[in-house]
């Protein structure tokens, strides 16, 4: 297993939004459901939720990929949301009880308050196909109704209160955290409908195969986020070594590469494309390239950089930066990327890239120009450096 990320502690706002929307939620379920609770049948499923508890995967701006979606939704559907809910509070508290003892921490209410949401959220989307009679399509299609909204309304829900903290916009890291985690959610969903249909069955082996298979999709997860990490480490120590031949400008560069991120951001991008713009922030800096070019004949040779694969997308970027009229075309979008870069180049380190900066401005068009210094100027007073 990967090592665990911490993310940012939530505010005392933050903790008292999830006590309310987690009563509120709590009640609606309540006054929903009716009839006995099944807490025999469902102690299996509850202990294998207390063990998916200790497999979240944190990420480094403060959420966190949740591994027992499957099951949180197998169980709204099987035994009703009350105890789904009432599952997920033992589980949760549980875990916070190994990990923290009786420390209290807000991050426990946050996690039951968006599970809450979410099942809240399937029972509401449950309610209008409850009268239909498919035969055994209907477990497909209520589970992946269920699926889609519990795993979108928790996703979003938990975006909230980071978007809130990081006053940042809640629709764009939605769809940031969706690009990254997608395939995760949609496996969640598939292995939701899987449990449901093996429920009665298989019992308790079912829940075995379940339980391998979340764990299987979480270790996946886990390497690529350990792979992308890997990247960042390798990036991480070139700059070291470029910093350490000029001391008078240590973390320049680092900080030049976080403006450029939180710009990307600002104009209206996510995932990948944040992370290739704080390496091309990096690489301009340091007057790093993927080509050489002759001064003689004009001949362009690939430098070592133009091997290492993951900075392949990179590339572009820093090439419309460094030669701002090349002979073959390029996408607005690579166009504007270069721009934002060299102006938070040249706005943290006056006289490097004010140039590129001249030589870019020319090429956009008056209002791509103005979104992308708006950009700039946006992230640069969020970070505290203008």
């Amino acid at each position: 297993m990967s090592r665990e990320r911490t993310g940012p502690r939530r505010s005392t706002l933050a903790g008292a939004h999830d006590i309310v929307v987690l009563v509120v939620a709590a009640t609606l379920l309540i006054a929903y459901e009716g009839g006995p609770t099944p807490w025999e049948m469902a102690l299996p499923y509850t202990v294998a939720l207390t063990l998916l508890a200790f497999m979240d995967v944190q990420l480094s701006h403060g959420d966190t990929v949740d591994v027992d979606a499957a099951v949180v939704i197998a169980s709204t559907y099987i035994f009703g949301p009350i105890t789904a809910l009432g599952m997920v509070f033992v589980s949760r508290g549980v875990s916070h009880l190994v990990r923290h003892r009786l420390r209290p921490r807000s991050e426990i209410v946050a996690s039951i308050a968006k599970r809450a949401v979410g099942i809240a959220a399937s029972t509401v989307f449950l309610v209008p196909l409850s009268g239909l009679t498919l035969g055994r399509a209907e477990i497909y299609l209520n589970g992946f109704v269920a699926g889609i909204a519990y795993v979108l309304v928790s996703l979003v829900y938990s975006q909230i209160g980071l978007a809130l903290e990081r006053q940042d916009s809640v629709m764009r890291m939605t769809a940031s955290n969706l690009a990254l985690q997608g395939p995760v959610l949609a496996a969640e969903v598939c292995v939701a409908i899987l449990t449901v249909l093996i429920h009665d069955e298989m019992g308790i082996w079912g829940l075995a195969l379940v339980l391998f298979l979340a764990v299987m999709t979480r270790q996946s997860f886990a390497l690529l986020l350990d792979a992308r990490h890997g990247y960042q480490a390798t990036v991480e120590a070139l700059v070291g070594a470029m910093e350490a031949q000029g001391t008078h400008e240590t973390g320049i560069g680092s900080r030049a590469a976080i403006v450029a991120r939180a710009a990307g951001a600002e104009y209206g991008w996510f995932g990948k494309s944040l992370e290739n713009m704080g390496y091309a922030a990096l690489l301009i800096h340091f007057g790093l390239s993927f080509v050489t070019r002759d001064e003689t004949t004009g001949e362009a040779r690939p430098t070592p950089l133009a091997e290492v694969e993951f900075l392949r997308p990179v590339a572009p970027i820093v090439e419309v930066a460094e030669t701002p009229r090349l002979s073959a075309p390029v996408t607005r979008r690579t166009l504007v990327k270069a721009y934002i870069v060299t102006l938070c180049v040249a706005r943290l380190t006056p006289g490097r890239a004010e140039r590129k900066v001249a030589g870019l401005s020319g090429q956009l068009t008056p209002r791509e120009r103005w979104r992308a210094e708006d950009a700039v100027e946006r992230a640069l007073r969020k970070s505290g450096i203008a």
